[in-house]
């Protein structure tokens, strides 16, 4: 077992084109021994979003704070605090800040080898 507090780990600006205003822990993964997921949380301050990306990893993503304008495939939804999203292998998504305070939630990644 491996405990730790949000307030111990790292928090890292992500520098990825078509991101703005993201920032990331890396709160449990390979680092601990997790072999096939990881927990991130991810800041997006206001106005700010995550790149429209897909890939072959699914997400269960569970809103903490704020309000977002998720993009998944062709379909927008808004979801606020209390949310949670399941986006599948090589789906579109995207994140969009689109509160009056930063936007807050849990991401869990499936390692894919």
């Amino acid at each position: 077992m491996f405990v730790t507090s949000v307030d111990e780990v790292e928090e890292i600006q992500m520098n990825v084109k078509g991101a703005y205003g993201v920032k990331v822990k890396y709160l449990l993964g390979e680092n601990v021994g997790a072999k096939r997921l990881q927990l991130r949380l991810f800041t997006i301050e206001i106005d700010g979003y995550t790149p429209l990306e897909k890939h072959k990893h699914e997400h269960e993503v569970f809103i903490l704070h704020g309000k977002a304008l998720v993009r998944g495939g062709e379909n927008e939804i808004i979801v606020t605090a209390g949310d949670a999203i399941f986006i599948s292998s090589m789906e579109e998504h995207q994140f969009r800040n689109i509160g009056k305070e930063n936007l807050q939630f849990l991401c869990t990644k499936e390692t894919v080898t």
